[in-house]
């Protein structure tokens, strides 16, 4: 049945997360064929693994990444309690052989929007917002290379969620225009990104909008204290261990994480 062989690929990404190992693919019998099958390889994830879920981090919400994944809209996935720091965050970068940042406006829910039939409008989003979080997200994934040619499997592995760094969240953001705020990415003191939230599919809200969406058509609630990371305005950038990386979000602060 198709239910053993998610709980098969999900157990086996489970094993290799816990030990700290790389794939060089999903096993052939359990490899998903389909987005949607990565997608119930994730929900297999996510009931097996021993975590409170956090959030959801949203990807490929710029057409230059949905064209790498191969996707016309962009991809979601999962990330746990343990896996989220506060800025300024050092965290240990152990065994891992990928590391890549994304900086990011991420917005913490203040209520639940429970699943139902109905759509969600945009005022009913933005209204569940308590707070606007300037954050990195650390991918890595656990597969030797990047699947950017395994768009499915991506999907399974979390959206290759490793980490987020939060910085200080901001309840006062009712009047902020992410769509043209300015964020700059340093590494070591150089600029090696810049851009601002249109680079999330024109506005972060939009990319609110859809995942909201998305999973409510899943029959998934959305808890209070979850935070949905809305897509890197900075593009993906290589982090190495020892290096210091500083986004600048202006007015909203800075987040700064360096894995030793």
């Amino acid at each position: 049945m198709d239910s053993a062989r998610f709980e098969a690929a999900a157990e086996t990404l489970a094993t290799v997360r816990r030990e700290g190992r790389l794939l060089e693919r999903l096993p052939e019998a359990s490899r998903p064929r389909s987005l949607a099958e990565g997608y119930e390889i994730q929900n297999a994830f996510i009931k097996t693994w021993p975590d409170k879920l956090a959030g959801w981090k949203i990807g490929a919400t710029s057409h230059v990444t949905m064209e790498r994944f191969g996707v016309s809209e962009p991809i979601y996935g999962p990330f746990f309690a343990r896996d989220v720091h506060t800025s300024p965050a050092t965290p240990t970068a152990g065994s891992l052989q990928h590391m890549a940042i994304e900086s990011e406006f991420a917005y913490r829910l203040g209520k639940d929007l429970p699943a139902r039939p109905a759509p969600y409008a945009r005022e009913e989003i933005l209204d569940a917002i308590d707070a606007v979080i300037p954050c990195f997200e650390i991918i890595s994934p656990r597969f030797v290379r990047m699947p950017f040619d395994d768009v499915a499997s991506a999907v399974a592995d979390c959206m290759l969620n490793y980490a987020m760094i939060l910085g200080t969240p901001i309840t006062d953001w009712r009047g902020i225009d992410a769509a043209r705020h300015p964020v700059q990415l340093r590494i070591d003191g150089m600029v090696t990104g810049e851009g601002s939230g249109s680079e999330c599919l024109g506005d972060p809200r939009n990319v609110l909008d859809w995942v909201v969406e998305k999973l409510r058509a899943a029959g998934t609630t959305l808890r209070q204290g979850e935070i949905l990371s809305t897509g890197t305005c900075t593009g993906i950038v290589p982090l190495q261990r020892g290096q210091t990386a500083v986004a600048d979000f202006g007015a909203l602060g800075k987040v700064e994480v360096r894995f030793s």
